[in-house]
């Protein structure tokens, strides 16, 4: 029996450091710990579609964040007024933080689909798995 739980990633464009905001952003004095900061809370949001909540119903604070981050609380308070009025994050009525961009970063999958993507990329380079013909995925199995 396959294992088919689902997880989520992080898909960054070529040009995500490039981009005007990173670029101001990494250029401020601790602008290099502020974008590993960001990188972190996009990753920490993916579960809850980009907003950072605790334990499925508590808001982050600035000090969960710090703590679960590794940065220190200075600089999460710092680069969260930077990321807010940069518009990369947004509070919301609640009090958590929402990551504005986030669903132009995210992926989802399942064990079993990564499974299928790979064997697929083995049978195209083995030049076994005809050209113009695709493999059908089975219907997304719910829990």
């Amino acid at each position: 029996m396959s294992d088919n739980r689902k997880y989520y990633y992080l898909k960054l464009k070529e040009n995500f450091f490039t981009n005007e905001k990173m670029i101001i952003l990494e250029s401020m004095q601790d602008g290099l710990l502020y974008s590993n900061l960001l990188l972190k809370m996009y990753l920490m949001s993916l579960k809850h579609n980009g907003v950072l909540i605790l334990n499925d119903r508590l808001p982050h604070t600035p000090q969960t964040i710090a703590t679960f981050t590794r940065h220190q609380i200075g600089t999460v308070e710092r680069a969260l007024k930077v990321f807010i009025e940069f518009g990369l994050v947004e509070v919301l009525t609640d009090g958590a933080y929402y990551m504005a961009d986030i669903q132009l970063l995210i992926g989802q999958s399942s064990t079993e689909g990564e499974r299928k993507k790979k064997e697929r990329m083995r049978l195209k380079r083995q030049k076994l798995l005809p050209s113009g013909q695709t493999d059908i995925c089975p219907p997304e199995i719910r829990d």
